[in-house]
């Protein structure tokens, strides 16, 4: 006997297959994203400041890599404190981020601590330690009292056999005193760090960078962290222009016999010109301005007074007069003027002065030197956005002149609003630090005291005879090309102590403050040698968005309350919204 099939059963049947066709688009689709995903890689990020976010730069160069890179991270184990935990789950998703757009990029973590002896793990880490990485000491408080382990926050990269170290912990320079402080900066220095490091070992950003010498520019030691710094990204020399075309130019012989030559091409990429003291006599100031014309880029550090601080050491006071380098000319030229004067500001360095004696032992107090301006960055520029204030010693001001056609210039660096100009020649003397500071003379508010220039440039020059100088072809304005001024010679000088320690560039060793003039160099040779990318991933603005602890404190119960709540509540008024979706469904049906 037929079983009669109801309307009801009907409908019920027609339900089921919806349903199961709706389950299968469902299925389907999920299926169809995931195998598109496989092939397409985006990642969406939500963040105001993009962290999460490679640079255009980062995802070139990885996109370049010929050969497979290798990345051991030694920042891994059961024993890591929270803080490092979290730089290594952040070092690994970075590494993640970058094998998205390189299958060369393999990397392993190591427990170097891992089923090793205590003489196994010490040979290990004066293994590492040669290679580069520095094991860090970790104190806990245990019941039989303090336990000293070691942990590696660094890693080892490998490039067709080229290993070189990167340390994952970044602090500027020891900047940072706090360590949640440092963990959190290193966590946003990640890209920069590790894409520096690529770059680096794959040669795929080196330009050729050359300190000038023969005009009594800083010595070497002077400029030992500079150099060391620079050298991180680009080719790193010094050369003596001693009237010869060969050590600023590239030259093709085309007669063996003769010793016949031509010029090519500019020898370096940039020039930096570290606080000359002699004057540049025309030869050579003719080959510089050469090389600007062929393109060639230069960073100036200038001192345009004579003023130094070894001279105060003697004696109490010490006139102060211009400085004759025989390139103010060339300086008009180019579209600025370096001017013979001392800043003064009331947010200055201070300095260690004697103030008493006792027990026959000096007492030193530290009183602020206006002769030392502090320079805090205001401007939006890349080369200083983000940057830490920068020290300096006896600065001059500098105006921009002329109106040449086609150049442009913009103010990277300024003095504070609290500025006293005083101009050559005049007297320094060490009896200000025991007078009060006549507020009414600080007038001045943001003197110009580092300028970029950019654009194309008239020679200084008509013509110029010498020796071999006929070979130069004289050329009279230049291709685009771009230039930075900075009216302290020794913003780019780190200090060495008596016994041959050498501070890092930026460190002021009498307060132990870290100061921002070597990331300030970096930025500047970053954006002359024409990488902004690396300069953006440097200064990218990562805002830390706290919580308000007086709020918190206010509002605690009431936050508790509302998250207990409101879960529940929302979980109550969805179920009453789908029993009347389906009453009116199928009850009133």
């Amino acid at each position: 006997m037929n079983k009669k099939i109801t309307k009801k059963d009907k409908n019920i049947s027609i339900l089921k297959s919806k349903s199961f066709v709706q389950l299968f688009v469902i299925l389907a689709i999920i299926i169809g994203i995931n195998i598109v995903s496989i092939f397409i890689y985006h990642r969406f990020d939500l963040t105001a400041e993009k962290r999460y976010t490679l640079s255009t730069s980062t995802k070139t160069m990885l996109s370049n890599l010929k050969d497979v890179i290798y990345v051991r991270i030694y920042l891994s184990g059961k024993a890591l404190p929270p803080n490092f935990v979290e730089l290594s789950q952040k070092t690994r998703e970075f590494l993640d981020e970058m094998r998205a757009y390189s299958d060369n990029i393999e990397y392993e973590f190591i427990d170097p601590s891992e089923g090793h002896s205590s003489q196994e793990m010490d040979a290990i880490y004066g293994e590492l330690y040669k290679k580069g990485l520095r094991p860090q000491a970790i104190q806990t408080q245990e019941a039989d009292g303090v336990n000293t382990r070691y942990i590696v926050p660094g890693a080892l990269m490998t490039y067709q056999q080229k290993e070189i170290p990167i340390s994952l912990v970044d602090s500027d320079d020891g900047a940072l005193a706090d360590e949640n402080e440092i963990i959190k900066y290193s966590i946003e220095k990640l890209e920069y760090n590790l894409g520096n490091a690529v770059r680096r070992i794959t040669n795929q950003q080196l330009a050729k960078v050359a300190f000038i010498k023969g005009h009594g520019e800083l010595s070497n030691m002077q400029i030992l962290r500079a150099g060391t710094a620079i050298a991180q990204f680009y080719s790193v020399d010094s050369i003596l222009l001693n009237h010869k075309l060969t050590n600023l130019f590239e030259i093709e012989l085309t007669d063996s016999v003769s010793g016949d030559y031509t010029i090519k091409s500019n020898k370096y990429d940039l020039l930096i010109v570290a606080k000359p003291t002699e004057p540049f006599d025309n030869y050579d100031k003719f080959l510089l301005d050469q090389f600007i014309m062929r393109g060639g880029r230069v960073l100036w550090y200038i001192d345009p007074v004579l003023a130094e601080m070894d001279t105060l050491n003697f004696y109490p006071e010490m006139p102060f007069i211009g400085r004759n380098l025989n390139i103010e000319d060339m300086f008009f030229q180019y579209g600025v003027r370096l001017n013979t004067n001392l800043l003064l500001d009331l947010n200055a360095l201070p300095i260690p002065v004697e103030t008493g004696r006792m027990a026959g032992q000096p007492q030193y107090t530290f009183i602020p030197w206006y002769y030392f301006p502090i320079i805090t960055p205001l401007s939006e520029h890349p080369i200083v956005k983000n940057l830490n204030p920068l020290r300096t010693e006896f600065v001059s001001s500098i105006d921009t002149v002329g109106r040449q056609g086609g150049l442009t210039k913009t103010i990277l660096l300024t003095t504070s609003t609290t500025t006293k100009m005083v101009n050559a020649p005049a007297v320094v003397s060490l009896q200000t630090l025991k007078k009060r500071a006549n507020l009414l003379e600080f007038n001045r508010k943001h003197l110009p005291v580092s300028v970029l220039v950019e654009g194309v440039f008239h020679s200084v020059f008509s013509s110029i005879e010498g020796k071999d100088v006929a070979k130069l072809e004289f050329i009279p304005q230049s291709k685009p090309t771009k230039m930075i001024f900075v009216a302290d010679g020794d913003m780019i000088k780190n200090q060495i102590a008596a016994d041959g320690y050498v501070y890092p560039l930026g460190v002021d060793r009498f307060t132990g403050q870290f100061f921002g003039n070597k990331n300030f160099l970096l930025n500047a040779v970053n954006y002359l040698c024409d990488d902004e990318n690396i300069l953006q991933v440097r200064s990218k603005d990562f805002k830390m968005r706290l919580l308000d602890s007086k709020k918190i404190i206010k509002e605690k119960a009431q936050w508790q309350v509302l998250n207990m709540i409101l879960p529940l509540a929302l979980v109550i008024i969805l179920a009453l919204i789908l029993f009347f979706i389906r009453y009116l469904k199928y009850v009133r049906k």
